[in-house]
């Protein structure tokens, strides 16, 4: 790294910090509240339902006179203990005069506070009024949203080519759509009471109301849902998710697994819920109801819905008979060229299943039930680290999960079984004993013939098998304005895997130390190290041994608002990668500037980035500014800038406008990609327009 290079760096970060202020913070935006969940993550995931949630509580407060446990843990930044004491202090004080009180309640830190605060209120219950279920319909929120995206260079899977060609190879020679990327949703919502909307997405390179698409959008996902109505909790018609337990038997949907918050391990289950996203896979399609009865909540669901996938016909000799096995599974969601378009729909799925959970204050207990089926078999595959795959038309799982509260000690658990009788149990407890100090631990043993397609519990990869593990986290205020947050997690692999020719084994350390000094001010450093096996890439022939690598990142970041107009974040990253005595490095510096002026609808975010990696494997991740409900976490390698403006107008009351515009040049490259995503030049440059009405 140059003196040049290591001068800008500096300068950005002492220019986010100079000229401080004591003037007090904005209320964080919903954004924020996304990026401090997706800083941790090293894949962009889609965070539009978890958004949708706290939009919806962003505009209708929780009533912290009102809450139960169940609401407070639709604010997923919140540990099982702070959501206790919460309801606690009200049991045990009466009830909140104001939300101000809530800096007196036990485990609710200032960093929690400020996140916490735009999403409660405090209301007078005696004047509170029924809802009138005949003006849930027409009283509501409506929304709609249309979003253009488009790469500005062209791609190799663009440019015309002679009929020829194309029938030679046409999945190798272009795409047989435009390179458009649409967006479009309509939502309604009526408080915490009544959903429903439609979201229907088509993606770059594929076909629009022709072709393969001949009904305009590649994809079209819809939503009813009611709440509370009598015993019936929840009812939903169309797509939706399904989340229990600690997701060891059932979980779809969004899930995420370690973050620098050490003690907030347990997963939140929200039950089932409305699916408004677009990926085209993790869902459910068709009806589930929620009936609750006193401490007794019962819920029943059943899905049906076409999925993408390769399907081979294996001829029998002896039996001279043909017989169809599904070999693989598309999710990507892409239908742009005639292979991918041929893997469209071309597997039904049926999904059915149960819960039943029972609680009391301090205990809860829940069993699950879930029974899937496929149209065709699943084929054996040959790979040896699939040897414990699923085979056959259908599977099913049944499992029991528990959360017990034990004065300031939470425990918590699941236990699964599939259909071979293949089982797999995670088990935990987070530990609050005084406000300067707490502790988690979790410990999972899954074994590898254990089988269930639609889980995510806390694990190194998200897998529900071939993993046994130990992770234990803390959270230390040594001292006022001081946060330090750490965990180790070691973890082995009794099977093969992808990659790896035998039982091999990993570890992980974090450690991040956050200083807020004042309201407007906050910066951490964080310092990530793992160490994980693989097959020795330099042996070209016969077995190759497993060798030990090391990643490391180390990060110093910094967030600061100036005053109501501007705020500032600044992050300079390192990466190390180690395998074989070969050493890695790369960087990452960005600068954030946020302008809003008090006297115009206008929102100003940008973002200077500066990165260099020797190799994909020294990568940076970052989560970017974007338009609403836009979520773009990218990875930085090679040599290069990067630069991000989004504009945000609201110069009507019921309409907002956002442009984005996003290049990266990338100084070591003459060429962006491959195959039909190659790109000429070293520019790429994406643009967005988004425009929503409100009403």
């Amino acid at each position: 790294m140059s003196f040049k290079k290591v001068a800008i760096c500096l300068f950005l970060i002492v220019f986010s910090v100079s000229s401080l202020f004591s003037q007090e913070e904005t209320i964080s935006s919903l954004d924020e509240i996304i990026e401090e969940i997706a800083s941790s993550s090293d894949v962009e995931l889609d965070y539009t339902t978890l958004f949708n949630s706290l939009e919806t509580l962003y505009y209708d407060p929780i009533d912290l006179n009102t809450a139960t446990e169940e609401e407070l843990s639709d604010l997923i930044f919140l540990t099982e203990f702070q959501i206790f004491s919460l309801v606690n202090y009200r049991k045990k004080f009466g009830k909140y005069s104001t939300i101000y009180e809530l800096q007196f309640v036990d485990g609710i830190d200032p960093i929690t506070l400020k996140r916490l605060l735009p999403f409660v209120i405090v209301r007078d219950s005696e004047t509170k009024t029924k809802t009138d279920f005949h003006k849930i319909f027409t009283y509501g929120r409506h929304n709609t949203m249309l979003r253009y995206q488009r790469l500005l260079q062209e791609k190799a899977g663009y440019i015309p080519i002679s009929d020829s060609i194309l029938l030679i190879n046409p999945d190798k020679s272009r795409y047989l759509g435009s390179p458009d990327k649409m967006y479009l949703r309509h939502s309604y919502n009526f408080k915490d009471k009544l959903y429903y909307g439609i979201t229907a997405e088509k993606d770059d390179g594929e076909q629009f109301f022709n072709g393969a698409q001949k009904y305009g959008f590649d994809f079209y996902s819809g939503h009813f849902q009611i709440n509370d109505i009598g015993i019936v909790k929840k009812l939903i018609v169309g797509d939706y998710i399904a989340q229990f337990g600690q997701g060891l038997t059932l979980w779809s949907g969004m899930s995420y697994g370690k973050t620098s918050s050490a003690t907030n391990v347990i997963k939140k289950a929200r039950g089932i819920n409305k699916y408004s996203s677009v990926n085209e896979s993790a869902f459910y399609r068709g009806e589930a109801i929620s009936l609750q009865y006193k401490n007794l909540i019962f819920t029943e669901f059943v899905s049906y819905k076409p999925l993408d996938g390769s399907i081979d016909t294996v001829s029998s000799l002896e039996y001279d008979t043909e017989e169809q096995y599904i070999t693989s599974f598309l999710e990507t969601g892409y239908h742009r060229t005639p292979s991918e378009i041929a893997k469209r729909h071309k597997i039904n799925e049926f999904v059915s299943g149960a819960n039943l959970s029972w609680y009391t204050p301090k205990l809860r207990i829940g069993a699950t039930g879930v029974y899937y089926k496929f149209s065709e078999p699943v084929g054996d595959n040959s790979a040896p680290y699939r040897y414990f795959d699923m085979t056959g038309n259908s599977n099913m799982n049944f499992g029991i999960d528990y959360l017990l509260s034990i004065h300031k000690v939470n425990i918590f658990g699941e236990t699964s079984m599939s259909q071979n009788l293949g089982y797999a149990t995670i088990n935990g407890a987070v530990f609050d004993f005084v406000p300067e100090f707490k502790m988690s631990i979790v410990h999972r043993y899954f074994r590898p013939d254990y089988q269930a397609l639609y889980a995510q519990p806390f694990s190194e990869g998200n897998k529900p098998y071939n993993e046994s593990g130990l992770f234990i986290g803390a959270e230390i205020y040594p001292k006022k304005h001081w946060k330090v947050e750490t965990y180790f997690d070691s973890w082995k692999y009794p099977w093969l895997r992808y990659g790896v020719g035998g039982p091999s084994a990993g570890r992980e350390y974090l450690v991040q130390v956050t200083h807020y000094p004042q309201r407007n001010l906050e910066m951490y450093i964080r310092v990530k190290y793992e160490t994980k096996q693989k097959n020795d890439s330099d042996i070209e022939t016969g077995i190759r041994p497993l060798v030990s690598y090391e990643t490391a990142k180390y990060r110093y970041h910094v967030a600061y608002t100036v005053n109501e107009e501007w705020k500032l974040k600044s992050r300079i990253e390192l990466s190390q990668y180690n395998i074989n005595e070969q050493n890695e490095w790369g960087y990452m510096v960005y600068q954030d500037f946020q302008y809003k002026p008090n006297k115009l609808p206008l929102t100003f975010t940008a973002r200077v980035a500066v990165f260099e990696t020797k190799s994909y494997d020294t990568r940076i991740y970052a989560y970017e500014p974007d338009v609403l409900y836009g979520f773009s976490v990218p990875a930085y390698y090679g040599q290069g800038t990067r630069l991000v403006l989004v504009v945000k107008y609201a110069a009507f009351k019921n309409i907002d406008m956002w442009f984005r515009i996003a290049n990266t040049y990338f100084h070591d490259k003459d060429e962006l990609g491959t195959g039909l995503d190659a790109i000429s030049g070293k520019n790429r440059t994406d643009i967005k327009l988004q425009l929503r009405f409100k009403f």
